[in-house]
């Protein structure tokens, strides 16, 4: 019952119609490219700035990445490299994330729709509007990625949602049952150890290093994630309004030179709020760390090109939901504002 007041609401609000649950995005990824293989589509395009466990997944699943760079300006993929290599290269499938709490108009989307490439869209760092017609605009996948974990906007510590609109999609995708591997505090550490001491460094991805991945990716929806999704569906408008309400203020405050504003005027529902320094990142992190504020530099460059390591040495990402408040954002500015 609560499933179908889920499946409802999100058929309402973006006009996709057919959605499979899953325990976590890295579940929803892994099944998408079980899928992708039985198709033969190998030759799949990521985003040079990503979480790493995309990467990770359609490395073990044998595909064929191609990474390109990111625009700076917004932490998305360059378009126009995008639609460049869609005109000059072999290509099955795209995976677009939005990142940032940013969106792409697509363009794209006609040249890939051509070449009959295969869109996967993870709203990764934003969340479908309450606006229908903003979801018309910027939500566009052939595969749509919602999640409800760790990072996102409603962090409800699992659950995941792959939407399509496609009938054969949904049942292929469906018909795809994957053992749960149960996850351990070991495989966790295993994880943490390659990512510091062996990626954080050479940025190689080797499947004979990635032997804990199953046991951190692979997920079971649960039951008890339903009414968390239904009841934070309930509250979009609200968290939609609120987080916006912020980021604005934000950006008021945080008017200097020498800070260059990550965050898009007109988006979906935004994730942080996300600007570029020039000197002194790490300094300044750690001073608001220091004071108990919030503060992230998410992520590594998959591959080292030059807007991604733009973003890698320069970003600051600060909280914009229930935690946060006009006195806490005047406070950020007035501590940081004299390391600028």
């Amino acid at each position: 019952m609560i499933k179908k007041k889920i499946k409802s609401i999100i058929k309402n609000r973006t006009g996709y119609d057919k959605i499979l649950f899953s325990g976590r995005a890295n579940t929803s990824i892994w099944k998408i490219g079980l899928y992708l293989k039985k198709k033969k589509k190998i030759n799949i395009v990521l985003p040079s700035t990503l979480c790493v466990s995309p990467a990770v997944i359609f490395n073990i699943l044998g595909f064929n990445i191609i990474y390109l760079d990111i625009d700076p300006n917004t932490g998305l993929i360059d378009e126009n490299l995008l639609i460049h290599k869609i005109k000059t290269t072999k290509i099955d499938v795209i995976f677009f994330v939005n990142l940032y709490g940013n969106v792409l108009k697509n363009k794209f989307c006609k040249y890939a729709k051509q070449k009959k490439i295969l869109v996967i869209q993870d709203l990764a760092q934003t969340f479908f509007s309450n606006s229908v017609n903003k979801n018309r605009k910027y939500i566009f996948g052939d595969i749509l990625i919602l999640s409800f974990g760790y990072s996102k906007i409603f962090d409800l510590k699992g659950g995941s949602l792959i939407l399509t609109k496609n009938k054969e999609i949904y049942r292929d995708i469906n018909y795809i049952n994957l053992p749960e591997i149960k996850m351990d505090l070991n495989a966790k550490k295993k994880y943490l150890n390659w990512y510091d001491k062996y990626f954080s460094k050479n940025r190689k991805i080797e499947n004979s290093k990635l032997n804990f991945a199953k046991k951190l990716y692979i997920k079971h929806y649960q039951n008890s994630y339903d009414k968390k999704i239904l009841n934070s569906l309930k509250e979009l408008n609200f968290e939609e309004r609120e987080r916006k309400e912020k980021l604005n203020f934000y950006s008021k405050v945080f008017k200097d030179k020498n800070i260059q504003i990550l965050n898009q005027k007109d988006s979906l529902v935004p994730w942080r709020f996300c600007f570029l320094v020039k000197k002194k990142r790490n300094y300044i992190l750690n001073k608001l760390r220091e004071n108990n504020f919030d503060a992230s530099s998410y992520y590594l460059a998959l591959k080292r090109v030059k807007g991604s390591i733009k973003l890698e040495k320069q970003i600051i990402n600060l909280w914009i939901d229930k935690s946060i408040n006009k006195n806490k954002i005047q406070n950020q500015y007035k501590l940081i504002k004299n390391f600028l």
